[in-house]
């Protein structure tokens, strides 16, 4: 669907705002805001992306899906949860496989043709700056992603996530427990007992809620790089201090 001239102007101060089009005007974007397609998605759809058809930059304008690889035994990895503002680029995407996109809840998705991205990268440096941080960033959160599924046990899994919450999301998870549950790798059983086992150090989960006994019950769950977004960060209140 092409946007109208009507929420066309309403999505410009939003597109604005992401670190993706930092220190772009609106007149830089115009060419590109151009080529911006509108595509919506209810809640329960199910929809397999691949790398030739869908070889686009997604921004989530509004809603919640998660990206999945399933394979024929019909296993689950779940590769990302993707929530609003969050940005899907075909690098998530292979020629060897599709990724089933699971709509959690009604969804709009703005996109932008492969081409589009590129000639706006030619022609303007800011924007190919942006692109290859948010590329970086993307490489390295799928490394920590790695290291916390393979090299971690089941509590260490979700402190580690805890943290995260922690620090990203005032105390509060912001999904249900099966879908962190399934992002780590784990049954929802697993989850529950991890969460058991922290409640005894002091880590407690009321609903949403995180609740602390101490205050500091989580840091030992924290890495460098989920560290770096705390405001304790190297301070003598800091683990990686």
């Amino acid at each position: 669907m092409i946007p109208s001239n009507k929420n066309l102007s309403s999505y410009r101060s939003y597109l604005l705002k992401l670190p993706i089009f930092q220190g772009l005007s609106e007149q830089q974007l115009a060419p590109l805001l151009d080529t911006m397609q509108v595509k919506q998605y209810h809640k329960g759809e199910m929809v397999s992306f691949n790398a030739d058809e869908h070889s686009k930059l997604y921004i989530n304008f509004e809603g919640l899906f998660k990206l999945s690889k399933i394979n024929e035994r019909g296993d689950e990895i779940v590769l990302r949860i993707v929530d609003k503002k969050s940005i899907v680029s075909p690098m998530h995407f292979s020629q060897y496989y599709d990724v089933v996109a699971d709509f959690i809840t009604n969804t709009t998705l703005f996109y932008f043709p492969e081409e589009s991205i590129g000639k706006m990268m030619a022609d303007n440096h800011q924007f190919s700056l942006n692109i290859v941080q948010f590329l970086a960033d993307g490489v390295q959160a799928l490394m920590l992603s790695a290291e916390v599924l393979q090299l971690k046990t089941a509590k260490e899994k979700v402190g580690w996530y805890l943290v995260h919450s922690k620090i990203s999301n005032t105390f509060e998870l912001p999904y249900s427990k099966s879908l962190i549950a399934a992002y780590l790798g784990m049954k929802p059983e697993s989850f529950s007992r991890a969460l058991g086992e922290l409640k005894k150090d002091g880590v407690i989960l009321d609903n949403k809620k995180i609740k602390l006994h101490n205050g500091d019950e989580l840091c030992g769950y924290c890495d460098p790089v989920t560290g770096s977004n705390c405001a304790f960060f190297k301070t003598s209140e800091c683990t990686h201090s």
